[in-house]
């Protein structure tokens, strides 16, 4: 692994054992990053571990894409409150 991705690995799996979230075991970050100088977007993404094939990231990130839907549309049909950040619709 390189330094980065281990220090991103070793920093997630701690907040996660410290909320009992349980053993991090493969993760993939995703982040927009802005140039300082130029002001450019760009994408950051860093997989845990390094040599996570490029079929196993996509599956994640379907997974994730899945499980963020999956918990809109039980707010919208109103099986469990919406959470903090969501604003119901009037």
């Amino acid at each position: 692994m390189s330094q980065l991705t281990d220090d991103i690995h070793q920093a997630v799996a701690g907040v996660l054992r410290a909320h009992g979230a349980g053993l991090l075991s493969r993760a993939l970050l995703v982040l927009e990053v802005v140039d300082e100088e130029t002001g450019e977007l760009g994408l950051y993404v860093e997989a845990s571990p390094t040599d996570m094939p490029a079929w196993d990231r996509a599956g994640l990130l379907h997974y994730a894409g899945l499980d963020l839907a999956g918990q809109i549309t039980a707010c919208r049909v109103g099986d469990e409150p919406p959470g903090p950040d969501e604003q119901e619709e009037g």
